[in-house]
């Protein structure tokens, strides 16, 4: 794989992330604004909002919170760096660049370990 198209994957990936991520964010925030952080856009009841509580986003996705669309933005956003390491991975292994797509796959699975397993 030729170098330029090695750093095309890679830019592309980390645009994309954070332009979703940032989307979410300010779509969160605005409709924050009109029917505040618990509130739903969609007019479903208002739940609890605690900003520092992921396990319920699904479900504030499911109904248009506001809370759970910037949430789901942070997580795209930490997402990306991991999902770089990944494409990186895919692309050294294409090249059968055994060094280097090994190095990557030690960087990816500690990646994943500390955001999986360290509390």
């Amino acid at each position: 794989m030729p170098p330029e198209r090695f750093r095309t994957w890679v830019s592309t990936v980390l645009v994309v992330g954070v332009s979703i991520s940032a989307a979410l964010i300010a779509i969160g925030f605005i409709g924050a604004l009109f029917v505040g952080w618990s509130g739903s856009l969609l007019g479903a009841a208002a739940g609890t909002a605690d900003s520092t509580d992921f396990s319920g986003v699904a479900a504030g996705l499911a109904v248009l919170r506001p809370i759970a669309l910037a949430q789901a933005g942070l997580l795209v956003l930490v997402a990306t760096p991991v999902f770089r390491v990944f494409v990186s991975l895919v692309a050294f292994a294409l090249e059968h660049d055994r060094l280097y797509a090994a190095i990557t796959a030690v960087v990816l699975t500690l990646l994943l370990v500390s955001i999986f397993l360290v509390r």
